[in-house]
């Protein structure tokens, strides 16, 4: 599977289980505390994309794997050419018109 659309405690807590490794094994790997990864497994949100691309690395995967990641570089794409931010809006809003996008429900609350 090349990327996710799960959030990052089921997206990671899918590739434990796929790849079969021991959390205190993934710890060891990420020089991160064995807690952090049950904490991580258990909660919303992501950790910092930094820590993300540690357990990556770790994992074998891109970071691209994750949902967060490639959020948080579009992000930075559209910080820095803020031009193109309606060109992308256009295009997000026709691809859902003709229904090949789903855009998230607007009540929904985003979790970081």
């Amino acid at each position: 599977m090349e990327h996710s659309n799960k959030d990052f405690s089921e997206a990671l807590s899918d590739l434990i289980k796929e790849k079969k490794i021991k959390l205190r094994s993934l710890a060891a790997k990420t020089s991160l505390d064995y807690s952090y990864f049950s904490k991580l497994t258990r909660r919303k949100g992501a950790p910092p994309i930094e820590t993300l691309i540690n357990i990556s690395n770790a994992l074998d995967v891109a970071p691209e794997y994750f949902i967060e990641y490639r959020i948080h570089k579009l992000n930075e794409v559209l910080k820095n050419n803020p031009e193109i931010i309606e060109e992308v809006l256009t295009f997000a809003y026709d691809m859902e018109r003709r229904q090949k996008l789903k855009i998230a429900d607007k009540e929904a609350e985003f979790n970081e």
